[in-house]
């Protein structure tokens, strides 16, 4: 029997991907106006040498703007894919009969990777899904009034409502091709911020820091999954990494 649970795709990638594309896509277009601007006020000669030195001063001005523009963004989904590699290297402690995938796509097009929107961990077992979605946040974790807050202040993306839709997705992407598919459990899971209590179960959703994610994914019976069933998820969710 395998000690080690089977792992499919690479963690962060995605991510890394999707912040490289935010940063090039709108470097390439000022590129390109200013190549056209240039293009289209030459010949340079007939410039005064004044007029060359504020086109020059206009054009890097506007390349500056674009790199900065897109600098925090990039940060963010790279930020994001260090977070993935530690909940990654804690799914490592999991069973052989563990199977986990990184980066899961759905098939939801160029818009979804345009934004890093893919599933960051999906683990599959005989215990049944687990879905798990990474925060590499900096600061104390609680739960207020239903909501999810760090350092007392609401997140830009409540991780709630985001990790909710997820399993959804997920389930329902099962639906379609199995007849009999098993509920999705989802779990948040934060790297950088700290539960005091180190989980935290808000109704279906698990929250928990990484270092108590393998207790998590073991403290809860999920709907077993038969042999038969098991496999055919692995081999479907396989192809979406």
């Amino acid at each position: 029997m395998d000690t080690q649970p089977q792992i499919y795709g690479t963690p962060g990638e995605r991510a890394r991907f999707s912040g490289l594309l935010r940063a090039a896509l709108p470097l390439g277009g000022a590129l390109l106006l200013c190549g056209y601007a240039l293009g289209a006020l030459l010949p340079w000669p007939a410039l005064p040498l004044v007029a060359k030195c504020w086109l020059v001063l206009i054009l890097a001005t506007a390349l500056y703007l674009a790199a900065v523009g897109t600098q925090g963004r990039v940060e963010a989904f790279f930020k994001g894919a260090r977070g993935e590699e530690l909940v990654a290297q804690a799914l490592t402690a999991l069973p052989g009969d563990c199977a986990i995938f990184h980066g899961v796509d759905l098939g939801a097009g160029r818009l979804r990777l345009w934004r890093g929107r893919d599933l960051d961990h999906v683990v599959v077992s005989s215990r049944g899904v687990a879905l798990i979605e990474t925060k590499n946040w900096r600061g104390e974790v609680a739960v207020r009034e239903g909501r999810v807050v760090v350092n007392g202040r609401d997140p830009s993306r409540p991780p709630l409502e985001q990790v909710r839709r997820e399993a959804r997705g997920l389930r329902d992407w099962l639906a379609q091709r199995l007849p009999d598919a098993p509920p999705v459990r989802p779990i948040v899971c934060f790297t950088g911020a700290a539960i005091r209590a180190g989980s935290i179960a808000m109704e279906e959703v698990t929250l928990c820091n990484a270092g108590e994610l393998v207790d998590a994914l073991a403290a809860e019976e999920r709907a077993a999954l038969d042999q038969v069933t098991r496999e055919r998820i692995v081999q479907m969710l396989s192809k979406q990494v």
